[in-house]
């Protein structure tokens, strides 16, 4: 399950970076005013891949401690 947690949170920050490039490339051929909507894309890629890294550090902890308690 942790290797599945881990190509989550690597997936989302891989969409982010992707989202964003595609952003400035809209932001520098049609302008900031017509593309202010795909800025929204990274931001919530960015928000899924730190809400992902957060809690994966608190199941693997929870993991870690049911597991030292067996």
């Amino acid at each position: 399950m942790r290797k599945v947690n881990r190509f989550m949170e690597h997936f989302w920050l891989a969409v982010a970076i992707g989202t964003a490039l595609a952003a400035i490339w809209v932001v520098a051929t049609e302008g900031f005013a017509a593309a202010r909507t795909w800025l929204w894309f990274p931001l919530i890629a960015l928000a899924m891949y730190f809400f992902r890294r957060f809690m994966r550090g608190k199941l693997e902890a929870m993991d870690d401690r049911h597991n030292g308690k067996a």
